[in-house]
Order: structure tokens, then sequence, then C-alpha cells
């Protein structure tokens, strides 16, 4: 199968589930709306933190829109498909299941940020002066980090998705990630408010490196890191879902599926 067969199949799948998620783009309007709560927080921060208002502005508008680079339905959508026996024909294509997952993923990523520019505009009128003096070097780092965050994500709803082939509900894993990235992935609250101790814990795991980091680094803040720990933890959780993946299909297959 030759690479341009695969572009050229995967850009027809991207078009596909575009055209199919615009038809329910009033209701992904809502969960970008939902997906907007780091911004009532943000109305705390200016009057409570110890930072200019702007400063806060600009860090929360920075890790509202790494929160919709974050891929969400694949461990649903993959799980389902096991259960229920859809995965199969998808299995007789000449490419993997996978494709269709990432298109669907990246389409609803831009209908995402198309829907996003109202609130987007909201929040400018509130703080004018939002993206004046921002260095370009920091733009371009915080873009490798959003595109790390949503390939980090991605990998890991494949593997939670992939865990249906042994487990019957695999999904909640995900669930409490979330919850664990809102309030110490900088979504609610920025680490450098956290103890130094606290802050050297979560520097081993993935969470402030999905939010804080790249906020913190486009909005201008000291103290951000760099995306290295974040790409050891992508490439960990792709092999690990890799691994998961082929070890499923093998028993699915010999279960007749």
């Amino acid at each position: 199968m030759t690479r341009r067969f695969l572009l050229g199949k995967f850009s027809v799948l991207v078009g596909t589930f575009l055209a199919q998620n615009l038809a329910y783009r009033g209701e992904l309007f809502f969960w970008v709306l939902a997906q907007s709560l780091p911004l009532i927080f943000l109305g705390l921060w200016v009057e409570a933190g110890p930072r200019p208002g702007l400063d806060y502005a600009r860090y929360f508008f920075f890790a509202w829109l790494a929160g919709l680079f974050r891929p969400t339905g694949v461990a649903d959508y993959l799980g389902y498909e096991i259960r229920t026996g859809r995965l199969s024909p998808l299995l007789l294509r000449p490419f993997s299941p996978v494709l269709d997952h990432l298109a669907d993923q990246l389409s609803l990523l831009l209908v995402y940020l198309v829907l996003g520019l109202p609130v987007a505009g909201v929040l400018g009128a509130l703080f004018p002066g939002i993206l004046a003096g921002l260095e370009p070097a920091r733009l371009i780092g915080y873009a490798g980090f959003l595109a790390l965050g949503f390939a980090f994500h991605f990998a890991l709803g494949w593997l939670l998705g992939a865990l249906a082939f042994f487990l019957e509900r695999s999904e909640g894993f995900l669930e409490a990630y979330y919850g664990a990235l809102f309030f110490f992935g900088g979504l609610a609250i920025p680490l450098d408010a956290f103890s130094p101790g606290l802050r050297r814990f979560l520097a081993w795991t993935p969470l402030p490196y999905a939010v804080y980091h790249p906020a913190a680094l486009a909005a201008g803040w000291p103290g951000a890191r760099g995306p290295l720990p974040l790409v050891l933890w992508t490439l960990g959780v792709a092999a690990l879902a890799g691994w998961v993946w082929r070890r499923g299909l093998l028993r699915y297959r010999a279960a007749g599926g």
C-alpha cells in the first residue's frame, strides 16, 4: 500500500467526517461552550490573583485553546465498535480503523476552532490587547505543544478504547484522567499556585504539559518547561496502545469477530 494511497484515502475520510460533523454544528457549539469553563475561572483569578489581569487573560485564553485540541470520544467510539461487533467490517479494508478515528477527530477539531471564534471574540472585547506583543517563537513552541497534546490524547483514547477487548468498561479511566487534568493540568488553577512539592510530583505526569506549560509559554510566563516529557509520554502511550490493540485483535478474531 503506497503512501499516496493512504494520504488520498485519509483526505477523503477527513472530508466525509467534516461534512457529518458540520451537520451537528449546533450541538458541537454547546460542547465548545462547555469547554469554556476555564474562562470562568479567569474572572476569579483576575480579581484575586497576584498577576495583572491581562496576564491571566492571556494564560486562560491559551489554556482554553489547548483544551480544544484534546480529542474526545475515541475511547467511547472504539469501545462501542469492539463490543457491538461493528469493528469487524472495518478490519476487512486495506487500511487500519485508526485512520477513521484520526480523521474524525481532526475534522472535529476544525469545527471546534471555527465555532470557538465567537468565544475568542468576546474574550478579546473584554481584554483588549490580549494578543498584542506576543513573541512569534513562543507561539511556534505553543503550536508544537498543541500538536503533541493532540497526539498524546488520541493515543490515550485509543489505548483505553482497545481495553474493551478485555474489559467490560474501560472509558471510566479516561473520565478520571480528564478530572485530574482539569484541576492539576492548569485549566482551572495555574500550577504556580500549587506548592513546590506538588509541582515536582506533577512534573512526572503528562498533566501540566497538556495545558499549563504550553499556555504559560505562549503567555510569556517564566518557568514554562519544554515538551520533552510530553514527547516521551506520547511515545510510551502510543507503543502501549499498539501492543494492546494487536493483542486484542488476536483475541477478537479468535472469538469470531
